[in-house]
């Protein structure tokens, strides 16, 4: 009778013991991710989004991303303008490597993208894009399957919905595939106009010249105008009003996704190629200086694998999205890269290679020369550079993140140690790509867009 009794009884254990091993092992397993969307928001700075502490109710849709993902605290992008960070983003490669520092060069033949890697590897690949600079004509539209342009005008109210339909409607026919999409809209950037129920949000009571048009910023930017506090608030109002249609627009994807049943297996990145200025050191708009206001950008990170909830205080920058997404999706990254893999940052896993290093940023426009500024930050010290006066200043960001008290007088051995770091990155060879000649029209309207202000 104890023999009998004992099978039923051995049997529940070994069981019990098979289920726990299966359960261990389902959660140890790699997630499965069956689509990637990656997210660029033209000219989003970190600080105007709640997630990173922002006041105004900014971005909902974002924040509450962020709250099942990781949130990356500190992200540099290498560029204070588009063409140059976005091929950043998409080589993982920085200016000075890529070349492409100006708008009469083309994204060298062979360099790989993320959307050339991964549509090597099985996927199906899918961008839309609302900048001129993004579109076919200038070649970062490298190894995507399927691609939609979505002519930008200065004007613009809300070319975000069409981007979020297309982005929607590939999701859709795809749903069976592997599937990259990046999806790029510039409501944020100037003219900074939105429709009226977000304008009515924002913008408080104003008396003053300030209308939030590319033309005049470019203005202030040629020292035809000139803008005072008062008038950037005024712009700011505009701002953070664009960034609320645009969040509402993500929000609106992410929905879509869900009610699709294509957000699970769905790993989500939302992204800025760069920030904007609102006269905190002097100026308007972009492309001109490395300081936090343009250069710090958010980046948000969700799906399956990724903790819920997650910070991540260590410096980074655009160029390790990349390797980070291919290192996440077991896709193997070119040699040679500028940009680490991050996945170690939020997995627990040490991550030697991404902390510590110095990072930096090139390739301003619209200066009286071409890419004359310099950045370069490692851990809270940022060193600023311009390679034709040779002046230097040296910032805090742990104590002093809006960059108001230059150091370099009083720790001239940090700003050596900088500086040398600096003259290294500086030797770097670029690759050589094709050149383009701009016709007067795609001057014009570069100039419309503010890309071109002389």
């Amino acid at each position: 009778m104890h023999l009998t009794r004992s099978v039923p009884v051995r049997l529940a254990i070994a069981l019990g013991l098979i289920a726990f091993a299966l359960s261990i092992a389902a959660r140890g397993a790699s997630p499965r991710i069956e689509r990637v969307i990656l997210v660029s928001i033209d000219t989003l700075r970190a600080d105007h989004v709640g997630a990173y502490g922002y006041g105004r109710p900014t971005s909902p849709a974002i924040d509450a991303l962020a709250a099942r993902g990781v949130l990356f605290q500190n992200v540099s992008t290498p560029s204070p303008w588009t063409y140059p960070a976005h091929a950043s983003l998409f080589t993982g490669l920085y200016p000075g490597r890529h070349g492409l520092k100006n708008l009469d060069r083309l994204l060298p033949s062979g360099l790989p993208t993320i959307a050339s890697v991964l549509a090597r590897a099985g996927w199906t690949t899918g961008a839309v894009v609302n900048s001129t600079l993004l579109g076919p004509r200038f070649g970062l539209d490298r190894g995507f399957r399927e691609f939609l342009y979505v002519e930008p005008v200065a004007t613009q109210r809300a070319p975000a919905t069409r981007v979020v339909d297309q982005a929607l409607e590939w999701a859709r026919r795809y749903r069976d595939r592997k599937l990259f999409l990046f999806v790029h809209t510039s409501d944020v950037s100037s003219d900074y106009v939105s429709l009226p129920k977000w304008e009515r949000q924002f913008v408080r009571p104003y008396s003053g010249p300030a209308d939030g048009t590319t033309a005049q910023l470019s203005a202030v930017l040629q020292g035809k105008a000139a803008l005072n506090a008062a008038d950037a608030g005024h712009l700011v109002d505009l701002y953070d009003a664009g960034i609320r249609q645009t969040d509402a627009e993500i929000g609106r994807l992410l929905e879509g996704l869900r009610a699709n049943g294509l957000l699970e297996g769905a790993l989500i990145l939302v992204t800025s190629d760069h920030g904007e200025e609102f006269l905190e050191h002097g100026g308007v708009a972009h492309g001109r200086t490395q300081f936090e206001e343009v250069v710090r950008v958010p980046l948000v990170v969700a799906g399956p694998g990724v903790a819920k909830g997650s910070r991540v205080a260590v410096p980074v920058s655009l160029i390790d999205v990349m390797p980070t997404l291919l290192a996440t999706l077991g896709v193997t990254a070119p040699e040679a890269l500028d940009g680490e893999d991050l996945t170690p940052l939020f997995s627990g896993r040490p991550a030697p290679r991404a902390e510590g290093r110095f990072l930096f940023g090139e390739a301003d426009h619209n200066n009286p020369q071409l890419d004359i500024t310099r950045a370069v930050r490692h851990g809270a010290d940022k060193l600023h550079f311009d390679r034709t006066t040779q002046r230097v200043s040296l910032y805090d960001l742990s104590a002093d993140p809006a960059e108001q008290h230059d150091l370099a007088a009083e720790r001239p051995d940090v700003v050596r140690q900088l500086r040398q770091h600096i003259d290294r990155f500086m030797r770097i060879q670029p690759l050589v790509g094709e050149t383009i000649a701009l016709t007067p029209a795609e001057i014009e309207k570069l100039r419309s867009l503010g890309y071109i202000i002389r």
